[in-house]
């Protein structure tokens, strides 16, 4: 059965390029693993629309130790449902750079290589803070150089120029709301770079949820997201507010409140990096809106 690896930063894509990868595999039958490394797994509701066994793995990395035994818990689990093909999103600040090693174990599957989702905008300023995103990069055969609708072309050239420096080899294909073409994928394969030494560092995550009141209005609630921004990375949450449901979809300083017909737990999940005043925005956030937000969360985590 063959394997893909899907990977990509925070909010580079993800998610809308799995629907159409999903539609473009059909009617193979397909078993999805998704990594979300916030608690709330926002990515499997989602997907769940789509006609797949979907499993997923939340509160930490697939290829940290902390959840590497349940990944190989649930690889397995897949395996003996004999899908045609095994689908596994990493988390955003996932180091996938084990990977093929990792597989080598399974001769049932065929690793056929690792597409990344590189945000045209966004990417110069994850890859000089990030170390996992030069990592992802350095794994993929394929980059999806995403988002391009809304880059200007020195933001492209800009980001082209990063992508090779991380991997010479990387074939890069530019598209915009995560799409992509099926002969694409034959300038997919296992890149060479991919067993690279893990000798820098990686980020230490902050990472914080904060509980939202039923009462906030969306007027208040995109105001409070933007003055978060300038301090996170990706926010994302399922809210109830008292004007209607909505999915907060925010990375960096692009965000969005959605409209959502789906379910909602009122819970926003914030990700930063480290040097980055998370704790001081959101103590700021919950003076302003102290009968609307609560902390529930604060942690940090290495890898």
């Amino acid at each position: 059965m063959k394997f893909y690896l899907i990977t990509g930063f925070l909010g580079a894509g993800k998610t809308t390029f799995l629907k159409n990868f999903i539609r473009l595999l059909a009617p193979k039958r397909i078993f999805l693993i998704i990594n979300e490394f916030g608690k709330e797994g926002v990515d499997g509701k989602l997907l769940r629309e789509m006609n797949s066994v979907l499993a997923e793995i939340n509160n930490g990395s697939i290829f940290c130790s902390c959840r590497l035994d349940k990944f190989e818990e649930t690889l397995a689990t897949a395996i003996a449902q004999k899908p045609d093909v095994i689908v596994t999103e990493a988390s955003g600040l996932a180091d996938p750079t084990n990977i093929s090693h990792l597989l080598s174990k399974y001769s049932e599957i065929s690793y056929e290589g690792s597409i990344c989702l590189a945000d045209a905008v966004q990417l110069p300023r994850v890859y000089h803070t990030a170390v996992v995103a030069h990592k992802q990069l350095a794994v993929a055969g394929l980059v999806l150089l995403n988002k391009t609708d809304i880059a200007k072309p020195e933001q492209k050239e800009a980001a082209r120029e990063l992508i090779l420096q991380a991997n010479p080899l990387a074939h890069i294909e530019e598209t915009e709301y995560g799409r992509i073409k099926s002969d694409w994928l034959k300038h997919l394969k296992p890149s060479s770079a991919q067993e690279m030494a893990s000798e820098l560092r990686d980020i230490t995550l902050q990472k914080s949820t904060l509980e939202v009141s039923f009462n906030m209005s969306r007027d208040m609630m995109l105001h409070c997201l933007k003055q978060l921004s300038e301090s996170t990375y990706r926010m994302k949450g399922f809210l109830k507010l008292a004007d209607g449901n909505f999915y907060a979809d925010c990375t960096g300083p692009d965000v969005q409140l959605k409209p959502w017909q789906g379910e909602t737990n009122n819970r926003l999940v914030l990700l930063a990096g480290r040097g980055m005043p998370l704790r001081k925005a959101i103590k700021q956030a919950l003076s302003w809106y102290d009968k609307y937000l609560t902390m529930i969360k604060e942690d940090e985590h290495d890898g």
